[in-house]
């Protein structure tokens, strides 16, 4: 099994509204992951066996490429000597010349070995101390040769240093399901598969891709950039933003340099589109070493390939054919940092309570005023796929309370910005000082929500009072419940 943060889950997705031939399949912890399948196709018989399929044939990758089991292929190779020749099976093969051309097209940027800088890293860190020039010199010299070498079908690996395919055997695995899918898809069908915010379509049609604003992580937050594409196409993105090391009292970005074995914070998101998933998957985790420049320009020379990139200070660039267009002449600068922007930041947790039978939870985020109407709504999951919103009335206090809103306000919430439910995971929101309609809050007295309620499982309400003006409320805990386990709020007044 892939190990994939559940922070990453809205990278990238496919969002679309389903009708009667599109088919929509979810699963949790699928390659350490949420998997999204659609499938538009007329027979709902046909959906279910493409489904099924897909669960299969990630099964069996996994059972080759996981680093994470004893028992792969991958860590049954590992554990023989180095220096001795292996018969491999054809998928295992193929990922290892793919990493290993990716490695000299990039002049070393791109490692399969890179895990070895980190835990040197860690290594030294227990010293309370960063590694010295000599040893970051051992270690650059150490990945200077090939990995691995191929011969007469069989694989000689050429180091002890551990090997990691995870930065792109998830990409082979996405295509990898596409191809077995493919034989069942007439003219018209159209198929994509989303596993842990990396994505693959095939068919015909259009697909709406959204990327998040990687400073602006909120569940509700205004996306990075948007863009419909049409025919087929591989997503991946890559990027420091939600992940790094803590080493010592420091932390340090995730990814390592191979030809320095420094830290790289170049790219806090770095997205790659093209034409088959196990590249998007490489490349992105490739442009995120280099510096922008070099990237933009390595990019720019891969027919088929563009990539959007958020550096370190917030800017944001575009390969010369990335399919949306930037507003500035060259790059964007990102508006106030996260940590600063004015609001409410709400942080919560989903935990999976024991138990043998678990669905994800309904769940509503949202603010009353003094009289408790429900003045703001900033995160609804409910079931939305077909056929169609359901168990909503089970969030008892904002169902009755959006009834009356909905009376005066003419709106509905539901329609307008309920999403599908998510498994456990710490998700955030943000409230940005306005009411549902736009305008800017009155300063006064406010409760903010938190209600969960699931299927088989409890319902759950955090209820806390708090002040909207403009005094500034540092992070806040507040208590939880066997739903959410963790919540916590703060507050940044517009005017300070």
């Amino acid at each position: 099994m892939f190990r994939i943060p559940l922070t990453l889950i809205a990278a990238i997705f496919l969002s679309a509204s389903l009708s009667a031939d599109e088919h929509r399949f979810q699963h949790e912890n699928v390659l350490g992951t949420l998997l999204t399948l659609d499938v538009h196709v007329a027979s709902p018989q046909l959906a279910r066996t493409i489904e099924s399929e897909s669960l299969t044939e990630i099964g069996r990758l996994d059972a080759i490429f996981s680093s994470y089991r004893d028992d792969s292929e991958l860590s049954r190779w590992l554990k023989q000597p180095v220096g001795v020749d292996a018969a491999l099976s054809v998928e295992l093969i193929a990922v290892l010349q793919r990493a290993e051309r990716i490695r000299r097209e990039s002049h070393g940027a791109f490692d399969i070995r890179a895990a070895a800088i980190a835990e040197l890293w860690k290594s030294e860190a227990n010293a309370v101390r960063s590694p010295s020039d000599a040893l970051r010199n051992q270690m650059v010299q150490s990945l200077a040769e090939p990995a691995v070498s191929f011969s007469n079908e069989r694989v000689r690996r050429l180091t002890d240093h551990r090997i990691n395919l995870d930065s792109l055997a998830k990409g082979y695995i996405l295509d990898r399901v596409c191809e077995v899918v493919s034989k069942h898809l007439s003219p018209g069908d159209r198929f994509s598969i989303n596993v842990g915010g990396d994505l693959r379509t095939i068919g015909a049609g259009a697909t709406k891709i959204v990327i998040t604003d990687p400073r602006r992580p909120s569940e509700n937050a205004k996306p990075l950039v948007e863009f419909t594409a049409h025919g087929e196409v591989a997503v991946a993105t890559s990027g420091t933003y939600r992940r790094s090391l803590q080493i010592s009292e420091r932390k340090v970005p995730h990814l390592f340099d191979p030809r320095s074995a420094l830290p790289v914070g170049h790219a806090i998101s770095a997205s790659v589109i093209a034409a088959d998933a196990i590249t998007a998957d490489a490349l992105a985790t490739t442009i995120s070493v280099f510096p922008t420049h070099e990237a933009l320009q390595w990019i720019d020379g891969k027919p088929g390939c563009e990539c959007l990139i958020v550096d370190g200070e917030g800017k944001v660039h575009r390969s010369a054919n990335w399919p949306t267009a930037d507003p500035s002449p060259a790059s964007r600068l990102i508006a106030a940092a996260d940590a600063k922007q004015a609001g409410i930041h709400v942080w919560f947790k989903l935990e999976r309570p024991s138990g043998s039978s678990y669905r994800r939870p309904y769940l509503a985020v949202w603010l009353e005023d003094s009289d408790g109407f429900p003045v703001k709504t900033a995160v609804l999951w409910l079931q939305t796929e077909q056929p169609g919103p359901r168990w909503h009335r089970d969030l008892t206090r904002w169902y009755r309370n959006d009834r009356m809103r909905k009376i005066i306000e003419k709106t509905d919430l539901i329609e307008a910005i309920s999403g599908a439910t998510r498994g456990p995971g710490e998700y955030e929101a943000h409230f940005d000082g306005t009411d549902n309609s736009g305008e800017p809050l009155p300063t006064g007295r406010y409760t903010l929500c938190l209600e969960a309620a699931r299927e088989n499982g409890t319902y759950k309400i955090i209820r806390q009072r708090i002040d909207w003006g403009t005094d500034t409320v540092e992070k806040t805990q507040l208590k939880g419940n066997i739903e959410i386990p963790q919540a916590a709020y703060q507050i940044v007044p517009a005017v300070q």
